[in-house]
C-alpha cells in the first residue's frame, strides 16, 4: 500500500471517530496546512492532524513520523510541526488501533511510538486486526 493510501485510510477512521463522537467535521481545501481536519462542537473549532502509524517488525511496534515531507526527483524536504500547528493528533495504526491525542500532550517532535502505555488513555478504538501488509 502506498503512503497516500495509508493516509487516506487514517483520514477515514478519523472522520468516523469524530462524527460518532458528536463533532461536525470540516475538510480544508488543498494540502497546504499543518492540519487535515477541523472539528467543531458547541461553537468551538479545533484543528486535527491525521497520521498513519506503520508497523516495524524489527521493533515490534507501530511508529509515526511527525513531520511534513515533500519534494520531487531532485529536491526533498521534511518539516517538523510547531507546538501550535494543530490542536489534536489522530493516529490510526497498522494494527487497527486509533488514538486522538491533544497535541500539547505529545512531547516527541520527530517520531512517536504510539503504542507506548502512556498513550493508552487516548485510545479511541481497537479493531484488533492483523498487521496491515506494509509492502
Amino acid at each position: 500500500m502506498r503512503p497516500k493510501e495509508k493516509g487516506d485510510i487514517a483520514l477515514a477512521y478519523a472522520i468516523q471517530h469524530y462524527l460518532l463522537s458528536g463533532y461536525e467535521v470540516c475538510l480544508p481545501v488543498g494540502d497546504k496546512r499543518d492540519y487535515d481536519l477541523v472539528i467543531e462542537r458547541d461553537n468551538v473549532l479545533e484543528r486535527v492532524q491525521v497520521k498513519y502509524a506503520g508497523f516495524y517488525p524489527a521493533k515490534n511496534k507501530c511508529l509515526v513520523g511527525l513531520r511534513i515531507t515533500g519534494g520531487n526527483q531532485s529536491y526533498h524536504y521534511a518539516k517538523k510541526y510547531t507546538d501550535t500547528a494543530f490542536d489534536y493528533l489522530f493516529v490510526y495504526t497498522a494494527r487497527g488501533r486509533s488514538y486522538s491525542l491533544p497535541w500539547s500532550e505529545v512531547k516527541a517532535r520527530s517520531e512517536l511510538s504510539i503504542e507506548n502505555v502512556k498513550y493508552n488513555k487516548y485510545l479511541t478504538s481497537s479493531w484488533d486486526t492483523q498487521v496491515v501488509n506494509e509492502g
